[in-house]
Formats: structure tokens, sequence, C-alpha cells
């Protein structure tokens, strides 16, 4: 009977560690979902949240030169004679030697130009992005916006692009270099680009300044 009871025990503690931990598990309840605990929390569905790293830069070295060189040379001549009276006054024969005619034409154009643009130009941030669409292919459609407000300085950054799931980190980020179609608008209303800006007739000015 004893040893019937110690079975019996053991069963019932067997059955209590292998019951579903869903209703009253600590992982649970912080998720606020049901998800098992070996699955990541990473963006899958619409509506998730996804934080882009960004580290952005571009160099451009660009370098034009250009040589025209054109010439243009003619030569032209005539001579002969012309019974000028005979047409005119059939009595009489009078003719006219006309004066030798020459032409001399020559045109020479060059033009020598040379124009190098260089700039570089790095960006490192970060943003937090919300799932909008999930494509057949399962990649992801985001879109987020950022806005601060310092001292009547707005500053606002908008995100968008298509995330592929595989490329998302266990940190639930990815690289901005790993983001398709990424657009990245970034606008500054900082008082001081007034001061920097020129005016609007210096702008007026250099439009209709040829030079």
């Amino acid at each position: 009977m004893k040893s019937s009871m110690q079975f019996l025990a053991m069963c019932l503690a067997l059955a209590t560690v292998a019951a579903p931990a869903w209703a009253g598990s600590i992982w649970s309840r912080a998720r606020g979902r049901r998800t098992a605990i070996h699955v990541d929390d990473t963006a899958r569905r619409t509506g998730d949240i996804l934080t882009i790293v960004i580290d952005e830069e571009s160099i451009i070295d660009n370098e034009t030169n250009r040589n025209l060189d054109k010439q243009n040379s003619r030569t032209g001549s005539t001579t002969g004679t012309l019974d000028l009276a005979n047409i005119l006054f059939p009595v009489g024969k009078h003719i006219f030697d006309f004066p030798k005619l020459s032409l001399d034409s020559s045109a020479k154009t060059k033009f020598d130009g040379k124009a190098t643009y260089d700039t570089t130009r790095s960006m490192e941030d970060q943003i937090t992005v919300t799932v909008q669409d999930v494509l057949p292919n399962g990649n992801l459609v985001v879109l987020g916006m950022r806005q601060r407000s310092v001292a009547g300085d707005v500053q606002t950054m908008r995100v968008s692009g298509i995330v592929r799931p595989s490329d998302i980190t266990f940190a639930n980020t990815v690289q901005s270099d790993m983001v398709a179609d990424f657009r990245i608008s970034y606008s500054d209303g900082a008082r001081e680009n007034r001061f920097v800006k020129p005016g609007w007739l210096a702008r007026l000015l250099n439009i209709l300044n040829p030079f």
C-alpha cells in the first residue's frame, strides 16, 4: 500500500512538471501573448517593431576633362571674261575682263574645360520602425518616423524599406545596408539655417548672372 502511494505521488509530480506552463508562467505574462520560450522576439507580423541601425557613408569623386579643338579653312577663287556689250548692245562687241576674285576664310575654335567634384558624407544613428505589411515571400515592409524638438529646433527623420527576416538579429535589429529600397529623409529646421542660406535677392542675382 505504501509503495502504491509513493508511485501515485511520483506520477502526480511528473504530470505537474510536464503540464504546459502557459497559464501562470512568468514568460507568458512578460510577453503578453502565447509564444514558446524557444522562439526569438523579432519582428515577423504586421504591427511588430524593428530597430534599424543606420551606418551610411557616401563618397563621390568625379572628375571631368574636356578638350575641344575645331579648325575650318575655306579658299575660293574665280576668273573669266564676259561679253557684256554683246549681250546689252548687239551692234558692237566689247569684252570686259572681270578681275580675279579670291576668298579665303579660316576659323578656329578651342575649348578646354575641367570640373572636379568631391564629397564625403556619413551618418550614424538608429531608429525603431513598425512593420506595415508582410509580402507574400515573407519580407517585411517597414516605415518609421522620429521627431525631436529642442529649443524650437525641429529635427525629423523618416525611414522606409523592405527587410528580409533572415537579416534580423536576435536583438531585433537590422543594418541599414541590408534594407532593400532603403529611403531616409532627414530635415533640420534649425534657426541657424536662415543665416547660412543666401537671401532671395542673392539667389535671384545668381540666376540672372550668366557667368
